[in-house]
């Protein structure tokens, strides 16, 4: 029997169906005219950054705000498409991708430090399965805040925090189609209605994926319900539900030929693909609710409760290692000459679960001309993750099923240079059950931000963490692993603000623990569970807002925690272990721009100098190098120029510019700085009786630069990810 949402065809069925509605209720000679609602974007510098526990700390005035964050708004997302998260996040100089490729989930550094799939990405606040796909269509704005967030989000979140905020309920109706290179195609409607007794808004899409990476297809399929309701007189209701199934082939990394060179670079060639290559497959099902009780004009409440279920069969023909270096460090990396070992990889049913629970209120009251904003609550977060059907073997050359202890069938089936492979899945292959974790954390927060007379503010507070985790691990070859944990903490938060004429500048210290780190597969001392890392740091930022349409800041840091890597002597060792010696840290200053230049242009722009170094280990190669994947300068800006204001047509130019970033722990191996261009048209047009046409034109990487996006550290093991090709984009909108 076949199950709801089993497969992209009930996709297409919805998104038929409301095509359909929303035609009849358009085009209806005899429809009945619903209120004409103007629903308006927040601007970022009054929305504020980061997710709304933080907001209840700092407040929604962006210019008060004492922390280092971006926001990429509706305008921008509208100019760009709802593409994937990494491509909207190149907005933000201070974000790096982190081992994304194609039809995969995605991952991100920020400051350098990688962001904890568990606690650092969320949508409208709450924690939610990082290790998924992550819908755009129904988002109207992304948010990070950079740097520690443990004071308000809980531990773990030592990189900061990547927050999503849905689209609420407004009037309208649209439908739209999307075209790509190499005929990708998509289509989707957004419908909404408001009125006094609250409001409703439906987003669905149906997309079939055919990237410029040759071999990664797939499809996907999403629907979402955004339900906002007036309980009383002081209270509002706040519900999402969405759904999503993604299913699509993945383009794996390359990795460095014998460790000390760079592989070739074909962003269009899918590595390992054969015929018996499966799609990476995501089921992924969101709810929450947040209920919003204003008790007077001084005092507020908000209750939240959200689940996110996800389930994935993680699969991929997959090029690992060298077998001429098998058990030494050379063997985590392509041969030399260019010949790899390709895996059948497979763990199949891995289930994911985030419940979240809170309580959190705000409280203004004044002592002799000091005000004090208390903002305090409490939450609790269950997230578990199983993996019971996995299996990791070389793909079948003798075609006996089998993979020997010994790896007698250890082999090299491929080579990257002659884009050429061998081998099969095993036609009887053996799963096992690998990894189940939970992991709770009950935690108390309370912050308190004192207005002085002078305009001087004084924010200090912090969040008690209750953090216990379960851990049973056993990999094939591998002996069993367990992990119990149960810690106590508390993660403070200070800032001073002086307020100037149209400025206000800050210094704060804030930290945060992370969980044990357990040692990868590719290691000595495979699953050692090394000791919790505290991350301290401290910031120095000036905002400057000299009247509503523009407004800058620049913010220096320096962030530093214990630092964890593998200790190898040479390539030509065994393995070493993994381990914890010294200490890496960041030194930086981020500056960034927006705002409106004139009457029709608009734009932005970010820049994020930094030195991350690593020190203090007994591995003299370690000392003194960059940090793996982060570039001493990053850049990025965006322009807008709209022709009219009566029919708008935007041209719009999106630029980037990476510096040179370490691909390996020694920094010995680099990869190439690269600057990468977009151009995109927005066209606009009133077609009358309150309907709307909107056509937009984008493209990516306009002169086709090959560049590696990433040189990440997945698992234990470096992998090198290439950028995104020269791709059309074309988009058609109908409005009502």
């Amino acid at each position: 029997m076949t199950k709801p949402f089993s497969s992209l065809s009930w996709g297409r069925l919805v998104v038929g169906m409301a095509l359909g509605l929303w035609s009849l209720s358009v085009f209806s000679q005899t429809a009945t005219a619903l209120p004409d609602i103007e629903v308006r974007a927040v601007p970022a510098q009054d929305q504020g950054i980061g997710s709304p526990q933080t907001q209840l700390f700092t407040g929604q005035d962006w210019l008060d705000q004492p922390l280092s964050g971006q926001v990429v708004n509706q305008a921008d997302m509208t100019l760009m498409g709802p593409g994937r998260l990494t491509d909207l996040l190149r907005l933000d100089s201070s974000v790096m991708p982190y081992y994304s490729p194609v039809g995969y989930y995605e991952g991100f550094l920020i400051r350098g430090f990688a962001v904890d799939p568990v606690l650092g990405i969320r949508v409208n606040g709450v924690p939610v399965v990082g290790e998924s796909r992550l819908n755009m269509q129904n988002k109207q704005q992304v948010q990070t805040l950079r740097g520690p967030a443990g004071a308000w989000a809980g531990a773990g979140t030592s990189a900061g925090l990547i927050n999503l905020v849905t689209e609420r309920p407004r009037h309208g109706r649209e439908v739209y189609l999307t075209a790509e290179s190499r005929a990708s195609l998509g289509a989707g409607i957004d419908l909404g209605q408001v009125g006094p007794e609250g409001g409703w808004r439906l987003n669905a899409a149906i997309d079939h994926l055919r990237p410029e990476a040759r071999g990664a297809d797939g499809g996907s399929g999403m629907v979402s319900l955004a339900f906002d309701r007036p309980l009383g007189f002081n209270s509002v209701l706040e519900m999402d539900v969405e759904y999503s199934r993604h299913s699509q082939r993945s383009q794996p990394g390359s990795q460095l030929l014998g460790g000390t060179a760079l592989p070739p670079l074909n962003p269009k060639l899918v590595l390992g693909r054969s015929d018996w290559s499966k799609p990476v497959v995501f089921d992924s099902l969101f709810t929450m609710g947040r209920v919003t009780h204003a008790v007077d004009s001084d005092f507020k409440l908000i209750g939240t409760a959200s689940l996110h279920r996800v389930k994935t069969d993680d699969r991929s023909s997959f090029p690992w290692g060298c077998s001429a270096s098998t058990s030494t460090l050379a063997g985590t990396y392509f041969c030399s000459n260019g010949d790899f070992t390709l895996w059948d990889y497979q763990s199949l049913n891995e289930k994911r679960d985030a419940a979240y629970l809170a309580l959190d209120g705000l409280y203004t009251v004044g002592h002799e001309g000091i005000t004090h904003n208390i903002a305090f609550g409490a939450s609790y977060l269950r997230r578990t993750t199983s993996m019971p059907r996995y299996m990791w073997d070389v793909a079948d050359t003798n075609n006996n099923g089998e993979l020997d202890a010994d790896f007698s069938d250890y082999a090299d089936t491929g080579n990257v240079f002659n884009s050429s492979w061998t081998g099969g899945t095993n036609p009887s292959p053996f799963f096992s059950d690998t990894f189940d974790q939970v992991i709770e954390q009950l935690a108390i927060v309370a912050h308190d931000r004192l207005n002085l007379r002078n305009g001087d503010t004084i924010a200090f507070g912090g969040r008690w963490v209750q953090h216990k985790e379960e851990l049973e691990a056993q990999f094939p070859f591998y002996p069993i692993v367990r992990r119990s944990q149960d810690k106590t903490l508390f993660l403070p938060s200070l800032t001073y603000s002086r307020s100037f004429r149209v400025a206000r500048a800050f210094i704060g210290y804030r930290q945060d623990l992370e969980a044990g780190q357990r040692a990868p597969l590719s290691s000595a001392n495979y699953g050692e569970v090394l000791s919790p890392r505290r991350m301290h740091s401290y910031e120095l930022g000036l905002r400057l807002q000299p009247n509503r349409a523009l407004a800058y800041e620049a913010t220096a840091f320096y962030t530093y925690r214990p630092f964890n890597f593998r200790l190898d002597a040479g390539l030509n060792d065994p393995l070493g272990p993994f381990v914890q010696q010294g200490k890496e840290s960041r030194l930086g200053l981020e500056l960034g721009a927006r705002g409106t230049l004139s009457q029709s242009l608009t734009g932005r722009l970010g820049l994020t100098a930094m030195q991350a170094k690593v020190s203090g280990t007994s591995q003299a190669a370690v000392n003194g190098s960059h940090a793996l994947n982060t570039p001493k300068l990053s850049m990025n800006g965006l322009l807008a120029y709209k022709f009219s204001v009566s029919q708008p047509t935007q041209v719009s130019l999106v630029w980037n510019y990476v510096g040179k970033r370490p691909a390996t722990t020694d920094g010995c191996v680099e990869l190439p700085s690269y600057h990468r261009f977009d151009i995109g048209l927005l066209q606009e047009r009133s077609l009358g009786g309150g309907a709307g046409l909107s056509l937009r034109f984008y493209v990516e990487n306009l002169f086709d630069k090959a560049y590696w996006r990433d040189a990440a550290d997945f698992l234990g093991d470096g992998y090198l990810t290439a950028g995104t090709p020269r791709t059309f984009k074309l988009g058609l909108t109908l409005s009502q």
